[in-house]
Parts: C-alpha cells; structure tokens; sequence
C-alpha cells in the first residue's frame, strides 16, 4: 500500500506537471486546464501509460488543496481589503451571482435535473474563475487598469458567495433543519466569534512563533492553524472550508502576512495540483455525447448569461460603456471555487458522478472560449463610444454621473479637495498604527483613487506598481530616471519593506522589492509596469563560476597605458574591477579611480573570461 501510495503521488505530481508546462508554455491556456487533462488521462486504464491505483488517497490529498486554496484566499480578502473596495463591486458581484444560481438551477430544471442537484449545479455557474482572467489581464497588459481592480472586487464577493452557498447547501442536504434565514445570523455569530478570538490572541503568537523559528515555524503553525479551524467548523456542521477561509482572513491582520504567503504558495499549488488531478479523475469523454444537453445548456448559460447581468449591473451601478463592456467580457467561464462546490456536491451524493463530468466538461470549454471573448470585447470596449450613438452615450454618462453625484464619496469629495493628494497620504502614515503599514499601498491607492475618480475628469488613477530585483529601474535615483518625462507618470510615495517615502525627492534611489505609488493613465502606467519588471541584460546575469581572477602585464603598446582607471572605465565598460597591481615588485592594493597605469605594471584583475580577454587583446 505504500508503494502504490507513492507510485500515484509520482505519476500525479510528474503527468500533472509536463501537462500544466505544455498547456502554459505552448497552447498559452492556465495551468489548472494542464492539470485537468492530466487527471483524465491517469483515470484511463491505458497501457503504457501512468495510471492512477487509489483514488481514495488523491481524494484525501485533494482535500487538503481545497483547504490551503481556502486559506490562501482568506489571506488575500482579509477584512480590510472588503472594506476598501467600496458598494460598486458588492452590489454587481451579489446581484449577477444570484441572478446566475437562479438562472442555472431553472436550465437544469428544464433538462430534467431537480432538487438538491439543481440548486448545486446552479451555484456552481455563479463564480468565475479569479486564475483565467488574471491570465487575460496580464497577456493584455491590463492587471493595474482601474476596470481591473473593480473586476477583481466583483470576483472577491462572487468568492465570498460560493463559501456561503457550500455552507448552506451542505447543512441542507445532510438533513439540517437549518433555513436559509436562520443560517445568515448563526453564519455570522460564528465568524464573529472566530475572527474576535482570533485577531486578539493569532497576530502575537505568530509574531512569536516568527521572532523564535523563522519561517520554518511559521510555516508549521499557518497550516496547522488552518486545518484546526477546518477541523471546527466541520464539527459545528459548516464546511470545513469555510474554517480555512476565515483563518485565512484573520491571519491577513499579522504583520508577517506576506512572508506568510510567501511560504504558503509553494505548499498550496502542491496541493491545489493534485486537487484538480482528482477532478478529471470523473470525467469521462464519452459523456460529451451523453450529456450534450446538459453541457451545451450550461455553456450558453455561462456565456451569455454572464456577460448580459455583469453588463447591466455594471452600467447599472454607474461604471460608464468602456469598463462595463471589459468586465462582462471576462466573467464568462466558471471558476476554481465551482469545482470546490461541485467536489462538495459529489462527496455529499448531491450531484451524480455523470453531471459532475458534464461540469467538468463545461468549465473545460468555457476556459477555452473565455480568451476570445475577452479579447474581442477588450477590442469592442475601446472602440464602443464610437460605434454606439452620442445620444446613448451621453445618456449612459449623465446617468453614471448621477450615481456618482449620490454616492457617499462624491459628498466627501468637496472635503478632500481642500487639502492636497501628498498632504492626505502624509496623514494616512502618521495616523496608521505600525502593524498595519504593510497594507498602507493598497488601502491608500484605493480610497484616493475613488476620490480622484470623482474630482478629475480626466481618466487618470493610483496604481502601486512593484519593482523587480536587477531590473533597469534598480540602483538610479528619479532623476536619472525621469519617469515623468519618459512615461508621463508621478511616483507619489514608495513603500520599503514597512517605511513609507511620501513625495519622495529627486535624489532618491529606487532599490528592488520596491513598491512605487504612481498616479497616471492606463498605458502609462502599463508601459512603467513592463519597465519596472524588465531585467537588466549584461555580463552580470553569468554564474560566479565563470568569474575569475587573473593577472594580466602591460606591455608598452597596450591601450591602458598613461591612462587612469577613471579614463578607462573599467567598472562599466568592461565589467571588471582591479584589485592589484604589481610595480616594481611593490604590490598597490585597491588603487584609487586617479591611479595611472604604467609600462611593465602587472594588473590582478576580478571579472568574467570574456571581458578579461577582451583586455588582454588591446594592445
């Protein structure tokens, strides 16, 4: 037994792995897809191919992924970043959602599917998948687009719904008397509970725990903590992802959250692998042709259903033509939650093995069609006011500044206007406690983006961009750099580790890992993104081992001979530092930039073998 154990450990993690590589680098399709494909195949009892032995043991591991995928999210939608995205993103993330459970469990219905499944297979459709349109984001270039934070809001409360919809579903189906209007204040009398207890008593023992172990330590007590609270809310008959996402969401209040995350994601998509290898376990091709009406229904429902209510709500909650249209376009394929619910549904025995197959086959076509209609309605939406009529548009504008004239930030806007951008932010950092400045990018960009967004007509906003190590930006002070003039921005403070630089002064120098505050439009900010990223191309990049540390004579006729180290440039044009030289049988250490090199003087020089010959040779 234990062999098999780790004979289908290994034919999942290494088929897993070569699929999800060939699905990313190749077809340009997410990692989860690569991984789904790989489960199908391990079910197949093909020869000459891996084969999977015990499920039951990839189930159990599979469990564990849904939980630390759980946890992860908690850790990202912590209770601040809720509060920071505003009513817009709840009020269309709540209503299109709803309106899709609704609009998925009539389809079914229509198909013959009742019940219990019904109401499963409709919450299944609700959610998008946060890892496609992250993806379609990025290849567009857009993941800093305002349009791209308000999508991700509407993901976080669609997220948000699913774990309330497995709670209640759960206690339905396993004969709970529990209605949905007593579920709603025992739901959050818990969360209460746990989030009070939590945020008094975790953040001190983690810094402890950090403080004395480092990250081995920390590490241990996230995880444990995670499935503890797993374990506890199964116990008090809600799911035991719930217990995970909300540990999650207090453990987002530690100072030490993103070296949490850090140590978190490797054991995470270790664990998320093997859970979405277990999901093609149930798929089988052949029920494409079995369950087409099934398949086609939901697909077309996703779809179009989709696109219509987050296009409405959208409009609806004041967004203009542009970011409405970008939205509705992404939204269209079902998402990593819906697999979660799904999986709960089949371990309940609410959703029949084939439906789960047709559901796999679904999110499968859907996540395959979702980047076409993304990238066709990313097209549409810029040309939009051009192609609607001015009447429309002007409508749709009055409108959205109508929503906006009632909104409670637009009555705060003439309050805010009284005082300056940098004088605001400065007043954030004096007045934010300590263990909450490594939040202070995030909340700050946001809130004084919704004010700018009502104050400004012009379609500019504050992004936190990150800067890479060894990137081109690394190293220059702002003015050396001169983004403004270059990529027409304004880097208004810059985060270091916990310190905060507001209006930073020209002489200050970007250093890696920084976070940089930048007001300006979309493209702008998208050109400094891809500049702040992009590694520096050198001699640098080689390994320490091809370095070395030669002696090289000058000859009489030699190039740097009568010249100072300072004329030659030997730092920057040759990639090399002198660490000797020999005169006279005298040995200079660390000669100064001034030092004049001479006939018969024997130079000790640190570089790489390239460079060294390329010395060597000027004569």
């Amino acid at each position: 037994m234990h062999n098999i154990f780790i004979q289908d450990l290994s034919a999942m993690l290494l088929t897993g792995g070569a699929f999800g590589w060939i699905f990313k680098k190749f077809l340009k399709l997410p990692l989860l897809l690569g991984y789904i494909f790989a489960g199908v195949l391990l079910s197949l009892p093909i020869s000459y191919t891996p084969y999977v032995v015990s499920k039951e043991s990839a189930n159990t591991l599979a469990e564990i992924g849904v939980l630390l995928l759980m946890f992860s999210m908690g850790l990202h939608f912590g209770v601040r970043k809720v509060k920071s995205l505003g009513s817009t993103p709840i009020i269309v993330g709540l209503t299109q959602a709803m309106l899709m459970w609704f609009v998925g469990t009539q389809v079914v219905q229509l198909i013959g599917i009742t019940g219990h499944e019904a109401l499963f297979i409709g919450a299944v459709i609700s959610t998008a998948s946060t890892a496609v349109i992250v993806k379609i984001l990025e290849d567009h270039q857009l993941k800093s687009a305002r349009f791209a934070e308000k999508l991700m809001g509407v993901l976080l409360v669609e997220d948000s719904l699913a774990i309330f919809m497995i709670i209640w579903l759960s206690t339905t189906v396993t004969g709970g008397n529990i209605q949905l209007i007593e579920l709603v204040p025992i739901f959050i009398c818990s969360i209460l509970l746990w989030w009070l207890l939590g945020t008094l008593l975790l953040p001190r023992i983690i810094h402890s725990a950090f403080i004395v172990g480092k990250e081995e330590l920390l590490l241990i007590l996230s995880i444990g903590l995670a499935l503890g609270l797993a374990y506890i809310s199964a116990s008090w008959n809600f799911s035991s992802a719930l217990g995970a996402f909300i540990m999650g969401s207090i453990l987002s209040e530690c100072r030490e959250l993103r070296k949490i995350e850090t140590l978190i994601e490797p054991v995470k998509n270790l664990f998320a692998l093997v859970f979405f290898v277990s999901i093609g376990f149930l798929f089988n091709p052949h029920i494409i042709i079995e369950k087409w009406q099934l398949i086609f229904a939901l697909v077309c429902s996703i779809i179009f259903g989709k696109f219509i209510f987050n296009l409405l709500f959208n409009l609806i909650a004041g967004q203009g033509v542009k970011d409405s249209i970008r939205i509705s376009g992404c939204m269209g394929q079902i998402g990593e939650l819906s697999f979660v619910v799904a999986q709960v549904g089949v371990s309940l025995g609410a959703i029949d093995n084939k439906n789960f197959s047709a559901i796999v086959a679904t999110a499968i076509i859907t996540i395959l069609i979702t980047p076409f209609v993304a990238t066709a309605s990313l097209s549409f939406a810029d040309k939009a006011e051009n192609i609607i009529p001015k009447n429309v548009c002007k409508l749709i504008d009055s409108y959205s500044q109508a929503v906006i004239g009632f909104s409670l930030e637009n009555k705060m806007a003439p309050f805010y206007e009284k005082f300056s951008l940098i004088n605001g932010i400065r007043y954030l950092v004096e007045n934010t406690k300590s263990r909450l400045k490594k939040n202070y990018m995030l909340m700050t960009s946001r809130n004084i983006t919704a004010t700018l967004d009502r104050l400004a007509p012009w379609d500019e906003y504050l992004v936190p961009v990150n800067v890479g190590s060894d990137t081109k930006i690394t190293g220059k002070n702002l003015m050396e750099l001169k983004l403004r003039e270059k990529f027409n921005v304004n880097i208004v403070a810059i985060t270091r580790d916990e310190r905060t630089i507001v209006s930073p002064v020209a002489n200050e120098i970007i250093m890696s890992n920084d976070t940089l505050l930048v007001y300006g439009n979309e493209k702008s900010i998208a050109d400094l993104e891809n500049f702040c990223t992009e590694k520096i191309s050198s001699e640098n990049d080689l390994t320490i081992d091809q370095c070395i540390l030669a002696g090289i004579k000058l000859h009489a006729n030699h190039r740097f001979v009568g010249k100072t180290i300072l004329e030659l440039g030997i730092r920057v044009n040759y990639n090399c530092i002198v660490l000797a030289v020999n005169r006279n049988n005298q040995r200079i250490k660390n000669p100064i930039s001034s030092f004049t090199f001479q006939k018969d003087d024997e130079l000790f020089i640190f570089g790489t073998r390239i460079s060294l010959e390329k010395i060597k040779v000027l004569e």
